[in-house]
């Protein structure tokens, strides 16, 4: 139940695209964790490259890569996922007051977002061989992306300045525009990629051999997409929404229960509700939504997508989704803390504390609401109260 007067959420539908110049490019909910420098990423992983040729006892390199990510991975899955990671690097191998680094190194070798690394993606990565050139280009880029304002939600100014390059306006882009592109936006952050990063970079991207690339697809593969755990929590969303099962909904449905009051923003006094709504409605007109209302789970996902590119910590993303559209649950910093919390009176007199775990559009003044949502849940209610925060 979004903090906003239904007669305002009405303007704002209409007008999705009135927000402030500093709103441009804004993330709807701002990723949490430390801005990385990847200058310093790079450093680290030249170090740990250079550690594993010179002090280690064995001859050939990637052996001792093996022999140290057997030892790190604890639960023996063949894979590291980002502790395991962190637990190698500074605690093995004395990269002590650089685990914000570290971390990042992890998320460029693990471009998939999987949250699992195998010893072929960890050599193949480390040591710079080719066909993985092009892997470490898209890391480097998605950290100057996050350290950039408005995060990876910039990808699609840089879009726009690929429009612009774009000279015959086909939708694709030469090696050089893209070249230029990248440079133009990776230059003021010290980050420089080598012609063999681009040159495979491109070849990734150049799908039938033509010599361009579409920069849509270009741009959606710099982002990446959300992994499994994500997607269902995104699921799990859509089906707070798609209440009848008909596959689609319309903007006009999202704008009226879309919970804007957990957005650390709002909280933080530096964005008011409607603002907030407004930033929310403009990336759907962003998303080619100028000309249907209506919207499908491969719109929801697209649209998850990008936000997810933009913050590091799974159970961030679980929170925003749950405290966004009221889904009951979640543990530690995952927990809900939005549903509606309610004092009951029960059939045989006594009271307390209930949370409505299906309170999606439901207002606080909707008493006989709360009731049925309350009974659904099995509870035998006589009455209710609302006073505050329960």
């Amino acid at each position: 139940m979004p903090a906003i007067p239904e007669h305002e959420a009405d303007a704002i539908i209409k007008a999705p695209s009135a927000i402030g110049p500093n709103m441009k490019h804004m993330d709807v909910w701002p990723g949490f964790g430390t801005s990385v420098d990847p200058s310093r990423v790079d450093r680290v992983q030249q170090a740990l490259r250079t550690k594993v040729e010179t002090t280690n006892s064995f001859d050939d390199p990637q052996r001792a890569v093996k022999k140290m990510f057997a030892d790190a991975d604890l639960d023996k899955t063949g894979n590291l996922d980002e502790d395991e990671f962190v637990k190698l690097m500074v605690g093995k191998l004395n990269f002590s007051g650089y685990d914000v680094d570290v971390r990042a190194l992890y998320k460029r070798f693990d471009i998939d977002h999987s949250g699992k690394l195998t010893v072929q993606e960890f050599c193949s990565m480390l040591f710079n061989e080719p066909g993985s050139r092009a892997t470490t280009a898209i890391g480097k880029v998605r950290e100057i992306l996050t350290k950039r304002a408005g995060g990876v939600s910039n990808l699609k100014s840089l879009g726009l300045q690929f429009r612009i390059l774009d000279s015959d306006n086909g939708g694709a882009l030469s090696r050089q525009e893209m070249e230029i592109g990248l440079d133009k936006m990776m230059r003021g952050f010290g980050v420089h990629l080598a012609k063999a990063e681009t040159d495979e970079l491109f070849k990734l991207f150049d799908f039938d051999k033509n010599g361009s690339i579409s920069y849509d697809e270009f741009l959606k593969g710099i982002r990446g997409s959300m992994g499994v755990q994500r997607v269902e929590m995104v699921k799990l969303a859509w089906n707070q929404l798609d209440t009848r099962g008909k596959g689609v909904v319309t903007l006009e449905d999202l704008a009226k229960i879309y919970d804007v009051s957990g957005n650390p923003l709002v909280k933080s006094g530096k964005l008011s509700t409607a603002d907030a709504l407004r930033a929310f409605m403009s990336h759907w007109h962003l998303q080619d939504k100028r000309h249907s209302d209506d919207v499908t789970l491969e719109d929801f996902i697209e649209y998850y997508d990008w936000v997810s590119a933009s913050i590091d910590r799974d159970d961030y993303f679980e929170l925003m989704i749950r405290n966004a559209w009221h889904i009951d649950g979640g543990e530690g910093w995952s927990q809900n803390t939005t549903n509606l919390r309610v004092l009951v009176t029960h059939e045989d007199g006594h009271q307390s504390i209930e949370t409505i775990k299906n309170d999606l559009g439901l207002r606080r003044d909707d008493i006989e609401g709360m009731k049925a949502r309350l009974r659904a849940q099995g509870l035998k209610v006589k009455g209710v109260s609302v006073k505050g925060d329960c």
